[in-house]
């Protein structure tokens, strides 16, 4: 499996308003449609309100680099009026997971995705 990370910050006050675009409209009309998606986790910050961390997790690398390639945009216009900085991603491989869905990379070879093969 492979995650991305994105870092948020939203804009003060508006955290609430961030989070339900994501819940409300990025989650499930455009990420989880998405070829290769397994869960998505948003977190908020408990010392800095403003800041939110969403955490995707993909089949493959394969997977989760094409939406980035060609639905992160659309993601980006919905949470765009709620936030003050360009935000932040990392990616990575999942190595340990207890949840049965959530498997690390090396339990399985990476699969192509759809048309990225």
């Amino acid at each position: 499996m492979y995650s991305h990370i994105i870092e948020l910050t939203a804009k003060a006050g508006q955290a609430g308003l961030l989070i339900a675009a994501i819940r409300d409209h990025a989650i499930p009309e455009i990420i989880q449609r998405a070829e290769g998606f397994v869960d998505q986790i948003v977190l908020q910050s408990d010392s800095e309100p403003d800041r939110v961390t969403s955490i995707s997790f993909w089949e493959s690398k394969e997977c989760g680099g094409l939406f980035f390639k060609n639905g992160f945009r659309q993601v980006g216009a919905l949470t765009a009026p709620f936030i003050s900085a360009k935000p932040e991603s990392y990616q990575l491989s999942v190595e340990v997971s207890t949840i049965d869905r959530i498997r690390p990379a090396t339990d399985r070879e990476s699969e192509p995705c759809g048309d990225c093969d």
